[in-house]
Formats: C-alpha cells, sequence, structure tokens
C-alpha cells in the first residue's frame, strides 16, 4: 500500500460509500423522502451517495493540493474530514431509522404521529446537510486563502532572489571595470 492511499481525505469518500451501503441493506424503506420547499423528493440509497459525494469532491481535492504543496493544517484537515464523515454518518442514520410514511399524510385533518416524527426527521435531515454543505465551503475558503498566502509568500522569495542576483551581478561588473 502506497501512502497515498492511506490518508485521512480518502475518508471523505470511503465513508459515504459504507454507511450509504449499509443504510441501503438495514433501512425501512428503499428509499428516503424529502420534504423542501413544499416538494417532496423521493431519492434512493445510491443517488444520495452521489450526491453526497459531489458535495465533498471539491474540499476532496483541496485536500490533496494542500498536502502536495506542504501546506496542510493537521488540525483543520483532521477537524473537517470528522465533522464531514460525523454528519454523512448522521444523515444515512437518520433515513436508515426513519418509517416510511404515505404522502398523503400531510393532508390530514389534525397531525399524525407517525407524519410529525417523519417530519421532525426530515428537517434534521436536511439541517444536517445544510451544516454539511456550509462546512465544505469554508474549508474552501480556507483552502483557497492558504493557497493564496503561499502563492505570495513564493513571489516575495522569488524576487527577493532575483533582486540579490542582480545585485551581486551589478557589484561584479563594477569591481571589473574598475
Amino acid at each position: 500500500m502506497t501512502t497515498r492511499l492511506i490518508r485521512a481525505e480518502n475518508l471523505l469518500w470511503a465513508v459515504p460509500i459504507l454507511f450509504g451501503l449499509i443504510a441501503n441493506y438495514a433501512a425501512y424503506s428503499d428509499v428516503a423522502i424529502l420534504f423542501l420547499d413544499e416538494n417532496y423528493y423521493i431519492l434512493n440509497f445510491p443517488t444520495m451517495i452521489g450526491v453526497l459525494l459531489l458535495s465533498v469532491l471539491v474540499p476532496f481535492m483541496m485536500h490533496s493540493v494542500l498536502r502536495d504543496l506542504g501546506q496542510r493544517s493537521f488540525f483543520a484537515s483532521w477537524a473537517h474530514v470528522f465533522f464531514t464523515c460525523l454528519l454523512i454518518s448522521t444523515i444515512f442514520l437518520i433515513y436508515t431509522y426513519a418509517l416510511p410514511i404515505s404522502l398523503k399524510w400531510k393532508y390530514y385533518m389534525g397531525e399524525l404521529p407517525a407524519y410529525k416524527k417523519w417530519n421532525y426527521y426530515n428537517s434534521l435531515a436536511i439541517g444536517i446537510y445544510e451544516l454539511l454543505i456550509y462546512i465544505q465551503v469554508a474549508y474552501v475558503i480556507y483552502g483557497i486563502s492558504v493557497l493564496v498566502r503561499h502563492r505570495y509568500e513564493q513571489k516575495k522569495q522569488e524576487k527577493a532572489h532575483y533582486d540579490y542576483i542582480i545585485e551581486h551581478l551589478d557589484q561584479s561588473r563594477t569591481n571589473a571595470i574598475a
């Protein structure tokens, strides 16, 4: 095994796949029903895995770039990986244990306890997914700021190097003439 395979950022794609497959076999239903903006969305678990993998694609690449440049912060990287994996596993856990409902229950007179419980879990899962997206955006912004700072320092060093070379070339020319 290479060290490229044994990296923390690999958990960003391994956890959604692993927990998604477990949820696919352990869930009460074959699909997850989301109620968002007065619309119902029915997603199967492989689709949810794909959506979550797309959500962590850019931060995964940012981890790799920062590691390759040697600019990776151990704390920031592990905190991002830990909280991302925690939120992804929580989303799949919610949809694993959420009981199936009838879409017509929303329109019944009064509130059915099963629908009320499902609606709470639905709101919780959507909130957790929003938090997951915020964490991904925050890590990408952090990564871009580290890259910009790294490039600025690199340019500053290059300028100092070129100034040093030009200064020594000028001194050698003036010494040779005199």
